[in-house]
């Protein structure tokens, strides 16, 4: 049987889908690279924002379109749990980043999906070409996101209004302690150069099984090698509740500095828009926290994610973000204009921000920061 996946996701889909494809060959089905060649089309799928999404159903429909008529199409990643309606009929079966197990109903193989361990790359990841010379803490994040990954949870313990991801993934799923330090173990041991630990939400790791991320980051930097590490979408609302839990963790690489690069979404510097957006901090904490610390652990490069243009936000809300900006001196930031999902609660917020306002914001942020920044459409 000839099975063709594809992806159109995050790292973490793109996690998924290599998972897809191990499960495949464990039970010895070919993987093709044509749909027309294939069996089963799998597609795992991004709907984060309204421009993910349509991306996402833009694939589905030239899979469908280039598949035969034997052929079988098979939805993952989020879109079917957040858009459930643009899952067009004709689709032989669906499944989440939670309930991967709808594989083995489908192909009905002798390895069960809960036998496939989680990978830790994915033949989706960015070749990048070796240089000689520095890069940049931008580019050294993003080279470590197509690097070695290690998941460290699922879901999240919030509920931003403008997020869809939680009805894909669902709460907060924690994995093991001694899972994850194994893994990283292997990792180390193997030589890899980078280790990118993720999660729906790093930060909130632990929480469900009585543990925290500080203790989990107190027990890996200090195992010896040559190698970097970096922490994806890490939500500062933890560092502020935890900061003492988090210097003691990076007192402990004060002196291997295995600590390279943590992204910390702020989203906002206006406390007006952050309560807009239900997220659970002050700006004024996250710039306290942060600042403490860039001035007390330098080796560790700082950026965050920014929604310019969230509904309501006015210029005065707007100069709080550019003072947020100028006060915590960010290593490397990627700015989102607002992409709004029809099915989101911020959808219903009134005093949407023009198109034309938030290029002019972004125009801005780019003024200020130049190579430092990213405008992600």
């Amino acid at each position: 049987m000839n099975v063709y996946v594809d992806c159109i996701g995050c790292e973490q889909r793109q996690l998924d889908a290599q998972r897809v494809i191990d499960y495949l060959k464990a039970n010895k089905l070919t993987v093709v690279d044509d749909p027309a060649k294939s069996d089963y089309n799998i597609l795992v799928t991004c709907a984060v924002d309204r421009s993910s999404e349509e991306a996402s159903v833009a694939r589905m429909e030239s899979i469908a379109s280039r598949m035969s008529q034997e052929s079988r199409l098979v939805i993952g990643g989020c879109l079917p749990s957040i858009s459930p309606g643009r899952v067009k009929h004709g689709v032989y079966a669906t499944f989440s980043p939670r309930d991967m197990e709808t594989l083995d109903d489908i192909f009905k193989g002798n390895v069960r999906m809960a036998e496939i361990a989680d990978p830790n790359k994915s033949m989706f990841d960015k070749d990048y070409q070796d240089v000689t010379r520095e890069l940049s803490p931008r580019e050294e994040y993003d080279q470590a996101k197509f690097g070695h990954k290690v998941v460290i949870d699922q879901g999240c313990l919030l509920s931003c209004t403008f997020c869809k991801i939680k009805d894909a993934t669902g709460k907060l799923q924690s994995v093991p302690l001694d899972a994850i330090v194994a893994q990283y173990q292997r990792a180390v041991d193997e030589k890899e150069p980078t280790i990118m630990l993720m999660g729906g939400d790093t930060g909130a790791y632990g929480y469900d099984i009585g543990t925290r991320l500080h203790k989990l980051l107190e027990e890996v930097l200090t195992i010896p090698g040559d190698y970097k590490v970096f922490i994806h979408d890490f939500n500062v609302n933890w560092l502020i509740r935890d900061e003492a839990g988090y210097r003691r963790a990076f007192e402990a690489d004060n002196e291997s500095k295995h600590l390279r690069g943590i992204n910390f979404p702020i989203q906002s510097g206006s406390d007006r828009i952050l309560k807009l957006m239900k997220r659970p901090h002050k700006a004024a904490d996250a710039i306290s926290s942060l600042r403490g610390v860039k001035q007390d652990y330098p080796h560790i490069n700082i950026g965050t994610h920014l929604i310019i243009g969230f509904p309501g936000e006015s210029e005065e809300d707007f100069e709080s973000t550019m003072e947020l900006l100028e006060e915590v001196d960010f290593n490397f930031v990627s700015c989102f204009p607002y992409s709004e999902h029809v099915t989101a609660r911020s959808a219903g917020l009134p005093d949407k921000v023009d198109s034309q306002t938030i290029d002019a914001r972004l125009g801005v942020i780019a003024g200020l920061l130049g190579d430092r920044v990213k405008i992600i459409r």
